[in-house]
């Protein structure tokens, strides 16, 4: 197994570490919880880059890398619908998840040509990962926010109204991706049958 499937392999294990710190809800697993999300964003990139510079890019570690992101996402929205004080929409976490996972599922599909991320998936992951590590860091330290003079009615919308454009964005990305990629799709469907 090479360094990168290493690291990716790592940060599937970090998952469940992540969702036990959201779950005891103190201050101090509240700041693991945001570490470990900020490690897994920044491994994520660390292990592709090793992969494309080392040329050991391998179809185990293209298949599980995306997974390995979809767990930490999914593990981090789902958690955040338990803390009624977000008040996150529930249909803005299924449109991600239901999403996600399709777009997922569909690229681990074996083609004739590859079908890499384009770069609304890209911004779409980017958005993703800032809003969790934002909602991360208002569920961590909004008593320090609130001293610094933020509003708390800001703080308190915040998280909705970046989990809609989110889940908006997250939608339109995948719509996106199924129309740029839909003859390789239907092909690789009629092939199977």
């Amino acid at each position: 197994m090479n360094l990168p499937t290493k690291i990716t392999f790592i940060r599937i294990l970090l998952v469940p570490v992540f969702l036990i710190c959201m779950l005891i809800d103190v201050w101090e697993t509240k700041v693991v919880a945001l570490i470990i999300f900020i490690l897994g964003g920044i491994t994520d990139t660390i292990d592709g880059m090793i992969a494309r510079k080392q040329n050991v890019v391998t179809k185990i570690g293209s298949s599980i890398d995306p997974l390995a992101d979809k767990l930490l996402i999914t593990t981090a929205l789902m958690s955040f619908l338990g803390f009624k004080e977000l008040r996150i929409p529930v249909w803005t976490v299924i449109v991600i998840v239901i999403r996600d996972y399709i777009i997922t599922w569909v690229r681990s599909l074996e083609y004739k040509k590859s079908m890499p991320a384009d770069k609304a998936a890209k911004f779409k992951t980017l958005l993703q990962n800032i809003t969790v590590i934002c909602i991360l860091l208002i569920l961590t330290f909004k008593n320090q926010i609130v001293k610094f003079g933020v509003d708390k009615y800001i703080i308190n919308l915040f998280p909705r109204i970046a989990m809609v454009i989110v889940a908006l964005f997250t939608l339109f990305s995948g719509i996106l991706y199924i129309i740029k990629y839909n003859k390789l799709i239907i092909e690789n469907i009629e092939q199977k049958n």
